[in-house]
């Protein structure tokens, strides 16, 4: 479905990515784990060119894209396949909770506004946030406002969602009620790719994770083998840091 291939980019001399390489199936969760500065949101931003690689292929059902020779038109097409959610929510903050759903779907998709207006009410109410409707940003929590840019996500009905570390920015008594509403949109078999720091979430949710480090892939397998019966010590004292805390 989506397949990257060999993914490299750099900030000046800084190469952040150097050769990474991702292939997801309609309906999998991928996890992509690893300390701070390895490159994974980086590489998850890549993917929809909101960071512009150097080198590398996309392909999404079978076209192929070449990063060093793709047209702003293709970028726009390579767009329409995904949507992102991003660890500061990035919500319009004079929209109420609605428009703030519905703004793609009219803008970008021409959907008729009353239908819209329809579906994201259905949205909102599959992300427990029906009664939240007509609020604003900064009268909604941190959770609540990630809720809102899920269901802003999931209304463009993409083939991929993109997460950037959801519950980063949370209060740890908020992280709960977003991890929730991603293990929901397991249970429906969304095609998803998220870059996580929640270790457990990470391990039951994930049908194949990733470790990155230093922009290179270090580990990838199914949960068992990373968790379990990975020798790699760079990832296994990763993991005991995080049992640590």
């Amino acid at each position: 479905m989506l397949k990257a291939e060999n993914i490299k980019l750099s900030f000046g001399e800084n190469e952040v990515l150097k050769g990474i390489s991702l292939e997801i199936q309609k309906g999998q969760v991928i996890s992509i784990i690893g300390p701070s500065g390895s490159g994974k949101s980086t590489f998850l931003r890549s993917l929809n060119f909101l960071e512009i690689p150097k080198k590398g292929k996309i392909s999404f059902d079978g076209k192929t894209y070449d990063v060093e020779r793709i047209s702003k038109k293709e970028v726009n097409e390579l767009r329409k396949y995904t949507t992102m959610v991003f660890q500061n929510y990035n919500l319009f903050k004079n929209k109420i909770a609605l428009e703030n759903v519905i703004e793609g779907p009219v803008i970008v998709k021409k959907m008729d506004k009353k239908e819209a207006k329809k579906q994201g009410m259905e949205i909102l109410k599959k992300v427990g946030l029906e009664d939240k409707a007509d609020s604003y940003p900064n009268q909604l929590s941190g959770g609540q406002q990630q809720r809102v840019g899920i269901a802003r996500a999931i209304a463009m009905n993409p083939k991929v969602i993109l997460l950037d570390e959801p519950t980063s920015a949370l209060d740890p008594e908020l992280i709960g009620e977003v991890l929730k509403v991603i293990k929901d949109m397991v249970k429906e078999h969304m095609t998803m790719i998220i870059v996580t720091h929640e270790m457990q979430f990470a391990r039951e949710i994930s049908d194949y994770i990733i470790f990155m480090d230093n922009g290179v892939i270090i580990e990838e397998g199914t949960p068992e083998k990373i968790f379990v019966y990975s020798e790699n010590e760079r990832l296994k004292n990763f993991l005991q840091r995080y049992s640590d805390n």
